[in-house]
């Protein structure tokens, strides 16, 4: 009779060593195809769907502010969808600044400030982009700037000139507002709390992630390259404790910017409660810096 068979050692059991180095590697080259499909995935249109924070809720008729009746606008921009906005025309002399707000919400939050400028004698246009409150559609990135292009038209046409008109972008809106005013000749650009491109700030987001995840996310939403090309007044804003958009996104678009240019860094101020830190001040700034576009002297100064 024969013996029974004996267990043969696995080659792990071997060279446990080496066993462990190729489940190491098998592992390693799972993790790869998994980025790579991600890096796959992560692409601009899926992008978008994190985005985009769109506030459905009808924000209402517009308000009076600091006095100022509103006016409910309806405009339809080239590709079809209706948006929607308020308008608050102090007089026929002043300035007018349009105000594109960030990724969430409407233009209900944004009342606060459209009626620090409109104490200040400057009249103004919230708008809310497609999918936002009243307007139709769903956003997207080339939505956006036809919806402030349009809106930009608008203001020009009730003020008579894009040469009175700055235009006010925060946090997204201010990637929207340089990509249109790089195309227009505005009196200024205020950009407050934004970042440098989408695929900076959505690294800055994931830091645990390698930087060929978001590669295809490039070019999109690209302040800085947009930035470059503006050739009216820049005054750049961001608050020191701002945890969402880092500082070093706003003061990086101050030095891509032309001449001449102006850096506004409020201390304490978050990315969220800019217009509470920043105060009476930050409003008398904002509102300076709109009167010195729109008449221009020859000592507009950076700093």
């Amino acid at each position: 009779m024969s013996a029974p068979p004996q267990d043969t050692p696995t080659r792990a059991a071997l060279d446990p060593v080496g066993g462990l180095v190729r489940r190491i590697v098998q592992l390693g080259a799972i993790i790869l195809v998994l980025l790579g499909v991600l890096s796959m995935v992560v692409s601009p249109r899926l992008a978008e769907h994190f985005v985009f924070f769109p506030g459905r809720t009808d924000p209402g008729p517009a308000p009076v502010l600091a006095g100022v009746e509103g006016e409910d606008v309806l405009l339809t921009p080239t590709d079809g969808p209706e948006i929607h906005g308020w308008w608050h025309h102090v007089g026929p002399e002043g300035p007018a600044v349009l105000i594109l707000h960030g990724n969430a919400g409407t233009i209900a939050e944004r009342a606060p400030l459209a009626e620090a400028y409109l104490r200040r004698g400057i009249s103004t246009f919230l708008l809310d982009y497609r999918g936002y409150g009243r307007s139709q559609g769903n956003p997207s990135e080339e939505g956006v700037y036809l919806d402030a292009e349009t809106a930009l038209d608008f203001v020009a046409t009730r003020i008579s000139s894009d040469h009175r008109v700055v235009v006010h972008g925060r946090s997204l809106g201010a990637a929207i507002g340089a990509q249109v005013v790089r195309d227009r000749m505005v009196a200024g650009l205020i950009v407050d709390s934004a970042f440098t491109t989408l695929d900076e700030i959505a690294s800055a987001a994931y830091p645990f992630l390698p930087g060929f995840v978001f590669r295809r996310l490039r070019g999109h939403f690209d302040t800085r390259s947009a930035i470059r090309d503006v050739t009216a007044p820049i005054l750049v804003i961001h608050g020191t404790e701002d945890r969402l958009v880092p500082t070093w996104m706003g003061r990086e678009l101050y030095e891509a910017a032309r001449a001449p240019r102006q850096w506004y860094p409020i201390e304490g101020a978050g990315h969220n409660d800019m217009l509470l830190v920043g105060g009476e001040a930050y409003f008398d700034r904002i509102s300076s810096f709109v009167r010195e576009s729109t008449n221009p002297q020859p000592d507009l100064r950076e700093n």
